[in-house]
């Protein structure tokens, strides 16, 4: 499992160009004080600009996943 740690780069599981930086790891949403990732893509999309910011839980971000071919990975790993 791959930590979020702020400033360091991770490549997302679904594609190798998928790749975001880790603004900070130490974010809470304001109504359940969960930790949350915020972090930023280092590519671009016809939907969305390099440099656009994502948040997602730090206990989704840090998770493993179920490829339908019955692998287990990261969601995320740092590169």
């Amino acid at each position: 499992m791959s930590k979020a740690i702020a400033g360091h780069k991770y490549r997302h599981y679904k594609k190798d160009t998928m790749i975001y930086t880790v603004v900070t790891a130490d974010a809470l949403d304001c109504e359940t004080v969960e930790p949350l990732v915020l972090y930023r893509s280092e590519y671009e999309t016809p939907d969305h600009p390099k440099g656009t910011l994502w948040v997602r839980s730090r206990k989704d971000f840090e998770s493993r996943v179920m490829l339908p071919d019955g692998v287990e990975m990261d969601r995320f790993t740092e590169i």
